[in-house]
């Protein structure tokens, strides 16, 4: 992969993360406690995942990491599966894949059999 498309994915993963990060801030919410055992309950817990990211948020992060990190250590575009290289075509729609198409069909399939 050439330089520039790596600094151009390096660069959207950046400004994703950060907008991630940004969007998920714990908010001031002021939220009435007051009432009954119920109403206390309800506003601890809203209070409680307003402080959380989501479970995908994290994931996210974790991933857009992953990505930065291959990219630092000169192994981003490489499938973890089959070592191939991944197309740039499919790591600019997004970065934060780790297998080509076919290894990632293979993983598909794989998933559906554990299910049935």
């Amino acid at each position: 992969m050439n330089k520039k498309t790596l600094n151009k994915i390096k660069e959207m993963l950046i400004v994703e993360k950060n907008q991630t990060l940004k969007s998920n801030q714990p908010k001031t919410i002021d939220i009435d406690t007051d009432g009954d055992e119920t109403d206390e309950i309800q506003a601890n817990l809203i209070l409680a995942l307003s402080k959380e990211l989501t479970f995908r948020t994290k994931i996210k992060l974790i991933q857009i990491d992953n990505a930065l990190n291959k990219i630092q250590n000169g192994n981003f575009g490489i499938c973890e599966d089959c070592e191939d290289e991944i197309p740039e075509k499919r790591l600019l729609i997004n970065p934060c894949f780790s297998t080509c198409v076919s290894c990632a069909e293979d993983r598909e399939k794989q998933d559906k059999v554990k299910r049935v």
